[in-house]
């Protein structure tokens, strides 16, 4: 009943924000060792970028397959390889002189892959955007409560799709398999 509650409320309007803000604060005043820059670090944004990428990455995905994935973006900012914001691990990618985006170069195919970045208006694509809100907002109280044991991935930074063999694969160990995605540490 507290799930259904709470994606109840998420429908409703309750902003990522918001509720993170409460969680944090909560966990902050039962454990001072809490670091509060957690808080800040998060902006909307963020969590509309986490959603994102959770639903051009894994919406075909299990709920499971689509956390897998949030919990990838998310271990990236515990890298100095990554950039150290939502926004910057998903929009990463190679740039030419100019600064514009290489086609095709980009950490997370469906961002510079050329196609529409819009979320079709149809209803099961609408019903796999709420869906990727609702998981991104979770995964992110989880990662701030310092759950890490919910992480599926197990600390993966790196993953691909069953279908295809990348170059980078043999540099990192496999950790497992999630649905169609191959996870790596």
């Amino acid at each position: 009943m507290k799930l259904r509650n709470f994606i109840s409320g998420v429908l409703n309007g309750i902003t990522a924000t918001a509720l993170i803000a409460v969680a944090a604060t909560q966990l902050y005043a039962n454990d001072h060792s809490w670091n509060r820059k957690e808080i800040v670090r998060i902006t909307h944004n963020d969590v509309y970028c986490l959603q994102q990428n959770i639903f051009f990455e894994a919406r075909n995905q299990t709920v499971e397959g689509q956390v897998a994935v949030a919990w990838v973006t998310l271990n990236r900012l515990d890298s100095n390889t990554y950039p150290d914001t939502i926004c910057g691990v998903v929009k990463q990618a190679k740039r030419d002189s100019s600064g514009k985006v290489i086609r095709n170069m980009c950490h997370f195919s469906w961002y510079c892959d050329g196609k529409s970045d819009r979320i079709p208006t149809n209803k099961i694509s609408q019903a796999a955007w709420k869906q990727a809100g609702i998981v991104a907002q979770v995964v992110l109280m989880d990662r701030m409560a310092g759950y890490i044991f919910k992480d599926p991935t197990y600390g993966s930074i790196m993953y691909h799709s069953i279908k295809v063999s990348p170059y980078w694969r043999t540099a990192y160990d496999l950790v497992t398999k999630v649905d169609d995605h191959i996870f790596y540490r």
